[in-house]
């Protein structure tokens, strides 16, 4: 008897390691775009030992859910299906933004609502299938399970498997922490490459690129003294303010601020397939010429607007954080109760904020981080005005959000900064429109290419009636216009095509009603935004405005693995390949952003970001 016993665990215990390695394949296989071939290579020629290790970390969660659920069958389908729904999950986000999935994007769990209304009905009723076939399995497995008389864990051992697993799980929550000997193992084998999850995930696997962006601190100390470091950061930008500030005499004091990030715009003709037949941005592409112009590095292709929108906003780049801070917005920024930023910068001269999405707030957070970098009022879907859609286009128009931002300053009697995130083109695009552009004007015969086309076409004839409006307005006001990404609607044939520099270039232009001014800004980042504005309209600046100015003069434009070298001209993959003083004012710029999110907030206290001199 207790042999036949002995038996039946040996066997119940293969077939959770089974599964373990079935789920593991089919993680890999989702990870490596459906193709077995890369998939078998991954696993038996190139990555054999890192898969191995991927094997047995994975068993820690079967073993907990085994313990759990008390039989193997059930443990099996469960883990089996968990792993489908994840790997389905990281193989859609990889096709629509060029990303992987992260640990960090299961908290839009809380905005799963707002996911599902933008995907496609294609996409839609293959989850529901998926979904429907996992529950119809579960069932029929947990009705055969009641019925027969199969072999349970004891008590004692789902304890004792439930408590070891525990721990296991808890320790593999801290593989970024330095020791760790998870890390440990896979350091003999990994290629960690902390500027490209892309390339991280396929070199190392889905399980290590997955407990690689596991949270940690949101930086690492830079080397040095931090005491003296500061210190010396400190009095030498806050006299460089100071000297700059004696410089400039603005013809008007404080005018009002305008920042608009449009959702998904931009340049079609920056593209080789794009027929210049018909120009969708004409508007656009005058007011370029006629304004402070240039393009925008930006961080994300097909996604990423609130990395943009973080980046616009208080001026710090995603590029010196921690390989696994993928998004600020639901990462740290709530944790922090103020937060510096152009807001709180001219709230402390007097302006009133306003953040409009024409959006609901679960996104990002969003509410909350409003409320964190001192926003007085935020405006979205249920509270605006101005709510008009364009034919079948779900989201509120471009058209409609311009109204907002004329209206909210309207009833304003205080001097105004504006912040406002467009939602017209964001995706799905089929079937947005009624009438729309074809293959003799676009070059394209992909309909949904169109659909996008056709919807920049509307956000261009939007901008151009909220440029006359603002030629009306007797209140001075600058505006900061930027597309915040390119949409992944062009596909991976296009972007190899173009390269992939081209498709993080974005338009940004700078323009006022009341001075008349154009210059080419070049390639800059969003972190560059307001230093360049107060530069254009003769504005007062903080210390770190001032370090920004300097950091600009020797790279323009960066990004994790995307950095614009000015004296190649060209970009480059790495720090190390940039000259001496910028790597070591990008040095600087670590230490201020260190010391912001994770050090002392010396910077903070002593007003290097707010203070005018």
């Amino acid at each position: 008897m207790n042999t036949r016993m002995t038996s039946k665990k040996g066997r119940q215990w293969l077939s959770l390691i089974a599964t373990v390695f079935i789920s593991q394949l089919l993680l890999q296989w989702f990870q490596n775009e459906l193709n077995i071939s890369l998939v078998f290579n991954f696993v038996f020629r190139w990555h054999t030992i890192k898969f191995l290790i991927s094997w047995l970390v994975l068993l820690v969660p079967a073993i907990w859910i085994w313990a759990v659920v008390g039989k193997v069958r059930l443990a099996n389908l469960t883990f089996f299906s968990l792993s489908a729904i994840i790997g389905f999950m990281s193989f859609e986000k990889m096709r629509q933004r060029s990303e992987p999935l992260y640990p960090s994007d299961f908290s839009m769990v809380s905005s799963v609502g707002s996911l599902v209304e933008m995907l496609t009905p294609t996409l839609l009723f293959a989850i529901v299938i998926l979904v429907l076939m996992i529950g119809v399995l579960l069932f029929f497995v947990i009705r055969q399970e009641r019925k027969q008389t199969s072999l349970k864990l004891s008590k004692r051992s789902r304890i004792v498997m439930l408590l070891l697993s525990s721990f296991g799980l808890v320790y593999l929550s801290t593989f970024s922490k330095e020791g760790n000997l998870v890390k440990k193992a896979y350091d003999y084998s990994a290629y960690w490459i902390p500027y490209s999850q892309q390339m991280n995930y396929y070199n190392n696997g889905f399980v290590a690129g997955f407990l690689y962006n596991l949270p940690a601190d949101t930086m690492d100390k830079p080397a040095g003294d931090e005491g003296d470091v500061l210190q010396t950061i400190e009095e030498t930008y806050s006299e460089k303010a100071a000297a700059i500030n004696s410089q400039r005499s603005a013809t008007v004091e404080q005018p009002n601020i305008i920042f608009i990030m449009n959702e998904s715009f931009a340049d079609p003709f920056d593209l080789k397939e794009t027929s210049q037949v018909w120009d969708p941005i004409p508007f656009t592409r005058t007011l370029s010429q006629e304004s402070w112009s240039g393009r925008m590095l930006s961080q994300g292709y097909g996604g990423g607007t609130a990395n943009i929108e973080f980046e616009a906003l208080t001026a710090l780049s995603m590029e010196p954080f921690a390989a696994h801070v993928s998004t600020p917005f639901t990462q740290f920024l709530p944790k922090e109760t103020t937060f510096p930023s152009i807001v709180s910068k001219l709230k402390g001269r007097g302006y009133y904020a306003t953040a409009i999405h024409p959006y609901n707030t679960s996104m990002y957070k969003r509410r909350q981080n409003y409320d964190n970098l001192a926003f007085d009022a935020f405006y979205y879907d249920e509270t605006m005005t101005n709510r008009l859609k364009i034919d079948n286009n779900p989201y509120i128009s471009d058209q409609s959000a311009y109204d907002e931002v004329i209206q909210v300053m309207a009833d304003s009697v205080e001097t105004d900064f504006v912040h406002l995130v467009t939602m017209q083109n964001h995706m799905p695009y089929a079937a947005k429109y009624d009438d729309y552009p074809l293959f003799q004007e676009t070059g394209y015969r992909n309909e949904k290419i169109n659909q996008y086309l056709q919807d920049l076409n509307y956000s261009d004839q939007a901008l151009e009636q909220f440029y006359e409006d603002l030629q009306a307005l007797d209140e001075p006001t600058a505006v900061v216009f930027w597309g915040d990404h390119w949409p992944s609607v062009f596909g991976e044939k296009i972007l190899e095509n173009n390269g992939q520099t081209t498709l993080h270039q974005t338009p940004a232009i700078i323009f006022t009603n009341y001075l008349s001014d154009s210059q080419p800004l070049g390639l800059l980042s969003p972190i560059y935004f307001y230093s360049e504005l107060a530069r254009l309209t003769d504005q007062p600046v903080s210390g770190f405005d001032a370090f920004l100015m300097d950091l600009r003069q020797e790279v323009p434009a960066f990004e994790k693995g995307m950095y614009y070298s000015k004296e190649k001209e060209d970009f480059v993959k790495s720090r190390d390949d940039l000259s001496e003083q910028a790597q070591h004012l990008l040095e600087i710029y670590d230490w201020i952003m260190y010391d912001m999110t994770t050090g002392k907030k010396t910077l903070i206290n002593s007003g290097f970001f707010d203070d005018f001199n």
